[in-house]
Protein backbone atom coordinates (compact mmCIF):
# COMPACT_ATOMS: atom_id res chain seq x y z
CA UNK A 1 0.00 0.00 0.00
CA UNK A 2 2.92 2.30 0.15
CA UNK A 3 3.41 2.40 -3.41
CA UNK A 4 -0.02 3.83 -4.48
CA UNK A 5 0.13 7.40 -5.65
CA UNK A 6 -1.72 9.65 -3.88
CA UNK A 7 -4.45 11.45 -6.74
CA UNK A 8 -6.24 14.70 -6.22
CA UNK A 9 -9.25 15.88 -7.57
CA UNK A 10 -6.82 18.47 -9.72
CA UNK A 11 -5.42 15.43 -11.26
CA UNK A 12 -9.03 13.89 -11.91
CA UNK A 13 -9.97 17.73 -13.79
CA UNK A 14 -6.13 17.28 -15.82
CA UNK A 15 -7.29 13.48 -17.01
CA UNK A 16 -10.98 14.88 -18.09
CA UNK A 17 -9.32 17.62 -19.87
CA UNK A 18 -10.66 20.21 -17.76
CA UNK A 19 -8.18 23.45 -16.21
CA UNK A 20 -7.28 22.26 -12.98
CA UNK A 21 -9.31 24.25 -9.54
CA UNK A 22 -5.95 25.95 -8.48
CA UNK A 23 -5.44 27.04 -12.62
CA UNK A 24 -6.21 30.76 -12.48
CA UNK A 25 -7.73 31.04 -15.97
CA UNK A 26 -8.94 34.55 -15.57
CA UNK A 27 -9.87 35.33 -18.94
CA UNK A 28 -12.22 32.51 -19.29
CA UNK A 29 -13.61 33.37 -16.30
CA UNK A 30 -14.21 37.11 -17.76
CA UNK A 31 -15.66 36.07 -20.93
CA UNK A 32 -17.94 33.82 -19.44
CA UNK A 33 -19.05 36.61 -16.63
CA UNK A 34 -19.15 39.53 -18.90
CA UNK A 35 -18.38 38.62 -22.39
CA UNK A 36 -15.19 38.74 -24.35
CA UNK A 37 -15.14 42.33 -25.09
CA UNK A 38 -13.94 43.01 -21.72
CA UNK A 39 -10.23 43.52 -20.97
CA UNK A 40 -8.79 42.56 -17.65
CA UNK A 41 -7.81 45.43 -15.72
CA UNK A 42 -3.71 45.47 -14.57
CA UNK A 43 -4.37 46.62 -11.05
CA UNK A 44 -0.63 46.37 -10.55
CA UNK A 45 0.00 49.53 -12.68
CA UNK A 46 0.43 52.51 -11.29
CA UNK A 47 -2.10 55.03 -11.50
CA UNK A 48 -2.15 56.95 -14.62
CA UNK A 49 -4.82 59.40 -13.63
CA UNK A 50 -8.12 60.02 -14.31
CA UNK A 51 -8.90 61.12 -17.65
CA UNK A 52 -4.99 60.99 -18.80
CA UNK A 53 -5.75 57.29 -21.33
CA UNK A 54 -5.07 55.12 -18.71
CA UNK A 55 -5.03 51.61 -18.96
CA UNK A 56 -8.32 51.23 -17.24
CA UNK A 57 -11.95 50.49 -18.39
CA UNK A 58 -13.27 53.46 -16.77
CA UNK A 59 -10.93 56.03 -18.83
CA UNK A 60 -12.37 58.15 -20.98
CA UNK A 61 -11.48 61.18 -23.23
CA UNK A 62 -14.64 62.56 -22.41
CA UNK A 63 -14.93 61.46 -18.39
CA UNK A 64 -16.88 64.22 -15.91
CA UNK A 65 -14.90 65.69 -12.74
CA UNK A 66 -15.81 63.41 -10.07
CA UNK A 67 -17.21 66.37 -8.03
CA UNK A 68 -20.15 66.92 -10.16
CA UNK A 69 -22.21 63.25 -10.57
CA UNK A 70 -23.54 62.13 -13.80
CA UNK A 71 -26.63 59.65 -14.65
CA UNK A 72 -24.40 57.69 -16.19
CA UNK A 73 -21.37 56.45 -14.28
CA UNK A 74 -22.44 53.38 -11.80
CA UNK A 75 -19.81 54.94 -9.44
CA UNK A 76 -21.37 58.32 -8.34
CA UNK A 77 -24.92 56.85 -7.19
CA UNK A 78 -26.21 59.04 -4.11
CA UNK A 79 -28.45 57.00 -2.25
CA UNK A 80 -31.50 58.75 -1.01
CA UNK A 81 -33.05 58.59 2.58
CA UNK A 82 -35.69 56.44 3.31
CA UNK A 83 -38.68 58.30 4.26
CA UNK A 84 -40.93 56.98 7.61
CA UNK A 85 -44.32 55.81 6.73
CA UNK A 86 -45.32 58.30 9.72
CA UNK A 87 -45.48 61.37 7.37
CA UNK A 88 -47.90 59.94 5.46
CA UNK A 89 -50.78 61.37 8.56
CA UNK A 90 -48.74 63.80 9.72
CA UNK A 91 -48.25 67.34 8.96
CA UNK A 92 -44.63 68.72 9.69
CA UNK A 93 -44.27 72.61 11.39
CA UNK A 94 -40.97 74.50 10.46
CA UNK A 95 -39.25 76.96 12.79
CA UNK A 96 -36.51 79.29 11.11
CA UNK A 97 -33.19 79.57 12.94
CA UNK A 98 -31.48 82.81 12.91
CA UNK A 99 -28.93 81.87 10.75
CA UNK A 100 -31.94 81.38 7.85
CA UNK A 101 -31.94 77.66 8.33
CA UNK A 102 -35.44 75.81 8.36
CA UNK A 103 -35.63 72.66 11.64
CA UNK A 104 -38.88 70.34 11.76
CA UNK A 105 -39.95 71.15 15.43
CA UNK A 106 -43.05 69.39 15.37
CA UNK A 107 -45.64 67.56 13.65
CA UNK A 108 -49.45 67.62 13.71
CA UNK A 109 -51.95 64.74 12.96
CA UNK A 110 -53.98 64.80 10.12
CA UNK A 111 -56.72 62.59 12.10
CA UNK A 112 -56.68 64.39 15.46
CA UNK A 113 -54.96 67.70 15.06
CA UNK A 114 -52.33 66.62 17.92
CA UNK A 115 -49.40 68.09 17.94
CA UNK A 116 -46.53 65.78 18.73
CA UNK A 117 -42.65 67.37 18.96
CA UNK A 118 -40.72 65.73 15.73
CA UNK A 119 -37.12 67.59 15.63
CA UNK A 120 -35.46 67.05 12.79
CA UNK A 121 -32.35 64.84 14.75
CA UNK A 122 -35.26 62.88 16.72
CA UNK A 123 -36.57 59.97 15.13
CA UNK A 124 -39.90 59.11 14.57
CA UNK A 125 -40.74 56.18 17.07
CA UNK A 126 -43.64 57.96 18.74
CA UNK A 127 -45.34 59.74 15.73
CA UNK A 128 -45.61 55.51 14.39
CA UNK A 129 -47.34 54.81 17.84
CA UNK A 130 -49.21 57.56 18.09
CA UNK A 131 -50.34 56.76 14.43
CA UNK A 132 -51.04 53.50 14.84
CA UNK A 133 -53.47 54.58 17.58
CA UNK A 134 -55.29 57.72 16.33
CA UNK A 135 -55.84 55.21 13.00
CA UNK A 136 -57.55 52.47 15.08
CA UNK A 137 -59.68 55.26 17.13
CA UNK A 138 -60.65 56.69 13.68
CA UNK A 139 -61.55 53.59 11.96
CA UNK A 140 -63.72 52.99 15.40
CA UNK A 141 -65.50 56.11 15.35
CA UNK A 142 -66.51 55.77 11.87
CA UNK A 143 -68.10 52.14 12.75
CA UNK A 144 -70.11 53.40 15.57
CA UNK A 145 -73.79 54.43 15.35
CA UNK A 146 -73.63 57.96 17.23
CA UNK A 147 -76.69 57.95 19.17
CA UNK A 148 -79.70 60.18 18.50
Amino acid sequence: MDDMEEYTVNDDLRACGLPADDDDDLTAGAEALFGSSVAPINVDAPDAGAGAGGDGVGASATQAPSSTPTASTANNIVLKRARSGAWNDFEPIFETLPSGKQVRIAAKCRHCNHVLSARSSSGTGHLLRHQTQCVKKAKHTALVQSRI
